[in-house]
């Protein structure tokens, strides 16, 4: 998911304390996990965007195999309607080294294609797991392996982007207030309650694990209008024609 999209929501980002229901107490066995990760402000900084620059011509029919994934390395993001981002994922069933790097890589990827969240889908490797950064200074990672939905509260509009789905916005609703229950990248369960920029992006990469996008929830002709402006665009970067269209805000980085 994108850094616009969460700022086209109508709020500013907000601090960590904002994100889960920090005015309420803590439920039984509720967790509100953040995870370290040394390079997340280098990250943030660097302008790499994995989804633009011919990526697709070159990279399109690269696998990621999690056991071969090395440290630092930046994935290659699919981007619609690449087939691959119709698979279900399966369940991570032990949560090792392999799984760990990954999660790592992933955040880098994230980071550096200045996004906010990413599943594992969307980066071939067909395993359920997520990570997302929605804070402002771009150092609060979390990761969810395994993720349910325990709850969905409430429903309200928003305008959502995604890494897949390089330049493309569009509005839609989702619910407001959720529980989930998941894996930490220490392999340990735990629940949480989000609500508001969290919960929408739990939502959104929840759903590539499905091989949903969120244009699945816009018209057959809207689908097909955006089909065809991103086939255009990969078509023009890799002969050198034309450059991507600006996203709806020039002051946020996209996806």
């Amino acid at each position: 998911m994108t850094l616009h999209s969460f700022r086209s929501l109508g709020h500013s980002l907000m601090s960590p304390a904002d994100w889960y229901t920090a005015d309420l107490p803590p439920t039984l066995e509720t967790y509100r996990p953040f995870l370290p990760f040394a390079n997340a402000v280098r990250a943030a900084n660097t302008g790499v965007k994995l989804s633009s620059g011919g990526t697709l011509a070159t990279f399109f029919s690269q696998k990621h195999d999690i056991a071969l994934i090395t440290p630092m390395t930046k994935l290659v993001i699919l981007e619609y309607p690449d087939p691959r981002l119709r698979k279900t994922a399966a369940p991570v069933t032990v949560v090792d080294d392999a799984v760990r790097q990954l999660a790592d890589n992933m955040l880098e990827t994230m980071y550096a294609a200045k996004g906010v969240g990413l599943a594992a889908t969307q980066v071939d490797v067909h395993r359920r797991l997520i990570v997302l950064d929605v804070s402002e200074s771009r150092d609060q990672p979390l990761v969810l392996i395994n993720p349910e939905l325990l709850k969905k509260e409430g429903s309200g509009p928003g305008e959502e982007g995604c890494l897949s789905l390089p330049g493309i916005y569009d509005k839609l609703s989702r619910a407001t207030h959720i529980r989930v229950r998941a894996l930490g990248r220490d392999g340990e369960p735990f629940e949480m309650d989000a609500e508001g920029l969290l919960a929408v992006c739990i939502q959104h990469e929840m759903d590539h694990l499905e091989g949903k996008l969120f244009v699945d929830y816009l018209s057959e002709l809207k689908r097909q209008l955006i089909r065809r402006r991103l086939e255009k665009e990969r078509r023009q970067r890799s002969t050198g024609s034309g450059l991507r269209a600006k996203a709806p805000s020039a002051s946020a980085p996209a996806l």
